[in-house]
């Protein structure tokens, strides 16, 4: 694996691979700002394969994988040989309408890969006129650069670092900075923060919790309320959840969002020992 030195390296080996493709699939979809992100922190190598580009990104203990495969073929060989040298865990998601994912999740698990998690994509579409508010029982404000610190460590706290693609603390400080965390706090802690990116006239929420301590108080409605009043321009809300998390679905599917046929399918391989 090299290092990736700029995201014209990446976009021109996926159209290397694209060019001679019989049957193109992928599962790196980066937004450029999040990929010159990743190539300014060093956390991202690539190899140019067979029919294959692999793309690795270090996370904590373990590497995501993400690829570009001119045939299914192809990746299944190339994959083999890349699981069977690994050191560290390896992540991977494959995504897509469930029905045709069954070749490449048969073709990951031929090689070694597990499946660990299953998520779904819910969306919500604006309406014409948005409920109106409700009280707030609490103040929000937008988060602090030293709020960071907490952030992250709620973050990791509730959700999963194989499933959930956690952030880095340098992502949490650039959204603090983009004014895309809003907290609730509660004698100087953070009692519930909703995190979200916007792009255009579509916003996801990546994060949206209430720490245990501070349930049944409102908080999280009051976020999520004041979220959908602040992103006028938005016309699509969407969000990952895992597919076995019926509290979290419920809640979602009371705040207007539903599935939308997308499904994530989370991998992991372990490193071989001797």
């Amino acid at each position: 694996m090299s290092p990736v030195r700029t995201a014209g390296e990446v976009l021109e080996a996926i159209q290397k691979i694209k060019a001679g493709a019989t049957a193109f699939s992928t599962n790196f979809f980066p937004v450029q700002s999040k990929l010159d992100s990743w190539i300014a922190h060093e956390e991202l190598t690539m190899e140019e394969r067979d029919g294959v580009t692999f793309f690795l990104r270090k996370d904590r203990d373990f590497a995501h994988l993400y690829f570009s495969a001119a045939n299914p073929p192809a990746l299944g060989r190339e994959l083999r040989q890349l699981s069977a040298k690994a050191i560290h865990k390896i992540a991977t998601d494959i995504v897509g309408p469930e029905a045709s994912l069954a070749e490449l999740l048969n073709l990951a698990e031929q090689v070694g890969f597990r499946c660990y998690s299953r998520l779904v994509r819910l969306a919500r579409i604006a309406s014409a006129v948005e409920p109106p508010s409700v009280p707030q029982p609490a103040a929000i404000n937008v988060a602090a650069e030293g709020d960071a610190s907490e952030i992250l460590r709620l973050i990791e706290a509730s959700f999963d670092r194989f499933a959930d693609q956690l952030p880095t603390l340098y992502e949490i400080v650039a959204a603090i900075a983009a004014r895309q965390i809003v907290i609730i706090k509660q004698n100087d802690q953070i009692a519930a923060l909703l995190f979200f990116e916007t792009q255009g006239l579509t916003s996801t929420i990546r994060y949206w919790l209430v720490a245990e301590q501070f349930h049944s108080r409102g908080f999280g409605s009051t976020l999520i309320r004041q979220y959908f009043a602040t992103q006028p321009a938005v016309r699509r809300f969407i969000l990952w959840v895992t597919a076995t998390n019926e509290n979290a679905i419920q809640k979602y599917q009371h705040y207007g969002y539903a599935p939308d046929g997308l499904v994530d399918h989370v991998l992991v391989c372990e490193p071989v020992t001797s």
